[in-house]
This record gives C-alpha cells, structure tokens and sequence, in this order.
C-alpha cells in the first residue's frame, strides 16, 4: 500500500528537482500545466451542458405525466 505513496513522492521530488534547475523544464512543465487546465476546462463545459440536457429532458418528461394525469382525471370526470 506504501508504494503507490513512496513512488509518487520520489517521481514528486524528481519534477520538482528537475525544474528548478533547468529554465527548459519550467517552460515544458508551464506548457504542460497549461494543455491540462485547458482540457480540464473543456470536460467542465462539457460536463455541465450534459447535466443541463439531461435536467431539461426530466423536465419535460415530467411536465408531459403531469399533463398526461391531468387529461385522465378530466377524462374519468366526464
């Protein structure tokens, strides 16, 4: 279970290492940094218009079996 945590911390400190001493890698990383809050962004828009259809479909689906009720219990009134 440690491992996973060890490994990350090295690969962690490596980076952080790595960048501090090379102006290369602080652009490469800045560059990467930047792909990835753009892609993020992306799915977070396109999450958020797949939440907002799906809500705008219960809705109808509600709004037409409050109709559809109505109209039967009008019906059975006749």
């Amino acid at each position: 279970m440690a491992l996973p945590f060890v490994l990350g911390l090295a690969v962690g400190a490596g980076v952080v290492y790595a960048v501090n001493k090379n102006e290369k890698a602080k652009e490469k990383v800045s560059e990467v940094s930047q792909k990835v809050k753009d892609i993020a962004c992306g799915v977070k828009d396109n999450a958020s218009a797949t939440i907002d259809c799906i809500k705008e479909k219960a809705q109808e689906k509600t709004r037409q079996e409050s109709e559809e009720k109505k109209e039967e219990t009008q019906n059975d009134k006749e």
